[in-house]
């Protein structure tokens, strides 16, 4: 899509996964035919920034030659798929993760009718263990359960506020496709993310037994936190500050998966797992200490990316981390639609002509409780707050 800064394209890594080699390729295209600025979002994609139009309409050819991209491209569009960035590194993740994804992503490819679906509509296959079960959060999620005997069925499909029982992958991929099919077939308006029951209304559609989904099921409600450093194992993750990076830092990090596994595994936290390191890496430019204050804080593209946004909000959000108490997460959006982080936070500034809005304990769109004109006020305003008010 064009934004303020020339056009954007986006890359959706097969499984959330790609290798160092795609990734160097990535790099050197975005300092070739863009600004070299990357963007890591929480869905798992990679953006590539400040594309003329003639290099943004000559990308999709080289990514589906470099195996990161489907030919079809209303197939590409439904891949909205994401999958535990641990699976197949972490004992504890369900042993048929990657299995289960591959299954459900072939399915979205052979199931054309599916492109009618809205386009922030969403999956994911979320095989728990050091990330328990809830921490991915899409329109219909494949969540795997717990059982003493693995040969048994393990898999639940949530779909807003109602789950199935547990079914073998092959049964719980079909139910998950058929849940989506009775979204298009129904005309649904809102998705069931966002609107939980529709959920219950598409189980009814298709048939399908199901009970009422927990919280946790529902809203992924143990989303973690963004984690940096050692994971578990040898799987480490490097975060992107504010999910942004260039060119020469996302080589960086390629470099480092050829230490290990080759693999650099997308999170939904704007960073990357790279496993089969023998200790924590030093990237410049990403984030590997799990105490940065920077992984407390969020900001959009702002100014001059977005045309919409009153500042450059991503500058000011880096700044002021340092004086954020411990706990707490900041929020800095160029205007009231908070894309960045839909969410309420401790605090969330909203750029202005005249300076930020502050909320507290709330979203972009929320009332301001007051205006401060300038960014040390913001700063004297963070430093002020109580520590226990998280």
């Amino acid at each position: 899509m064009q934004a303020a800064d020339g056009w954007l394209v986006r890359v959706r890594p097969p499984l959330g996964r790609m290798t160092a080699v795609q990734a160097h390729l990535l790099a050197d295209v975005a300092e070739q035919d863009g600004n070299g600025q990357i963007s890591l979002t929480n869905r798992g994609n990679v953006q590539l920034r400040g594309f003329t139009l003639e290099a943004a309409q000559a990308f999709p050819q080289r990514m589906i030659a470099a195996g990161l991209g489907q030919p079809d491209p209303e197939a590409e569009r439904r891949l909205a798929l994401q999958v535990s960035p641990l699976a197949g590194i972490d004992p504890a993740c369900a042993t048929e993760t990657v299995l289960c994804a591959e299954a459900l992503r072939n399915g979205l490819i052979d199931h054309p009718e599916l492109s009618a679906l809205p386009d922030k509509f969403g999956f994911c296959v979320d095989g728990g263990g050091f990330f328990p079960t809830g921490s991915l959060r899409a329109d219909i999620m494949l969540q795997a359960m717990e059982s003493p005997v693995p040969t048994e069925a393990g898999w639940r499909v949530v779909c807003g506020s109602s789950s199935s029982a547990p079914q073998i992958v092959q049964e719980a991929v079909q139910a998950a496709l058929a849940l989506a099919e009775a979204f298009v077939k129904r005309g649904e308006t809102q998705r069931p993310l966002r609107e939980p029951s529709v959920g219950e209304r598409l189980f009814a559609e298709t048939g399908l037994e199901c009970v009422s989904a927990t919280v946790a099921e529902m809203h992924g409600i143990n989303q973690p936190t963004p984690r940096a450093g050692h994971l578990t194992g040898s799987a480490y993750a490097a975060v992107a500050p504010l999910g942004r990076l260039t060119a020469a830092t996302l080589r960086s990090c390629a470099e480092v998966a050829q230490e290990g596994d080759g693999l650099l595994r997308m999170t939904p936290w704007s960073g990357l797992v790279l496993s089969g390191l023998k200790k924590t890496p030093e990237i410049s430019g990403m984030i590997t200490q799990s105490d940065d204050a920077r992984l407390r804080v969020y900001a959009c593209i702002g100014a001059p990316g977005c045309a919409q946004s009153a500042g450059d909000v991503g500058r000011d959000a880096l700044a002021l981390a340092p004086f954020l108490p411990d706990k707490a997460d900041l929020h800095v959006s160029g205007c009231r639609k908070g894309c960045a982080h839909p969410g309420a936070a401790t605090v969330t500034l909203v750029a202005r002509g005249e300076g930020y809005g502050v909320v507290q304990h709330g979203k972009a769109g929320d009332e301001p409780i007051r205006i401060l004109p300038k960014t040390e006020d913001v700063r004297a305003f963070l430093q002020a707050l109580p520590k226990g008010d998280v």
